[in-house]
């Protein structure tokens, strides 16, 4: 479980990385169905790696890097979720943008100096603001991939947006950070049949007035 205050603490701004996508609507009816926030986390890698398409290329030419976003778990698909990820090359060219639309998320290109690249990231839900993170330039030229972890946070996201994170993968991380009754709200399923047993209980009682008014009459006339 993640509180949001948990989750606020993820928004680091030394690396220069936005994690955390809230909802913009705050009036829809699904927030104000919360009485609390709903935070869910996402487990990312960010990653790179050579492609080696010739081998016989002299070592005098740049090499070819591809770099990926991608969800942790291994074959889970994140076009569920996201719109599509803009790559910014390189810091020293702002303009140099490569933009992967669809998944697998990740391009192509001959890279040197180009790192660190930022990715920015936006959703298939326009409420929710994107979010960006940083993959700082590999430590080492080899034919095996290297990644980091990192995580995205959503705050409040809206009903779609939500059946879209939870149903893309196996379990993401959900917390509700309020007390009990925000806890009740966050399970839909158990609140509408704690819901239908307090109108059941309801109209057992509604019931019951009868007979009372039948039992003070049947009293009136023995006296």
């Amino acid at each position: 479980m993640m509180s949001y205050r948990s989750a606020m603490r993820h928004q680091n701004v030394v690396d220069d990385c936005q994690r955390v996508s809230c909802n913009k609507d705050s009036s829809s009816a699904y927030s104000e169905a919360l009485s609390g926030r709903c935070v869910i986390v996402k487990e990312i890698v960010l990653g790179c790696r050579i492609e080696w398409s010739d081998p016989d290329m002299p070592p005098m030419y740049d090499q070819t890097w591809c770099v990926y976003l991608r969800q942790q778990e291994g074959n889970a698909s994140m076009e569920k979720y996201v719109r599509r990820v803009t790559f910014r090359m390189s810091p020293r060219l702002p303009m140099r943008l490569q933009v992967a639309d669809s998944a697998p998320f990740e391009i192509t290109d001959v890279l040197v100096s180009d790192f660190p690249i930022e990715m920015q990231v936006e959703y298939t839900d326009p409420k929710m603001t994107a979010t960006s993170y940083v993959f700082p330039p590999p430590r080492l030229a080899g034919r095996t991939p290297e990644e980091t972890t990192d995580k995205m946070i959503f705050v409040n996201p809206s009903a779609d947006m939500r059946l879209s994170l939870t149903a893309s993968s196996s379990p993401a991380t959900l917390a509700v950070a309020t007390g009990a009754s925000s806890s009740a709200s966050s399970l839909p399923s158990n609140s509408r049949g704690a819901k239908k047993g307090l109108l059941a209980g309801l109209d057992v009682k509604k019931a019951a007035k009868p007979k009372k008014s039948g039992m003070a009459a049947k009293r009136f006339n023995i006296r």
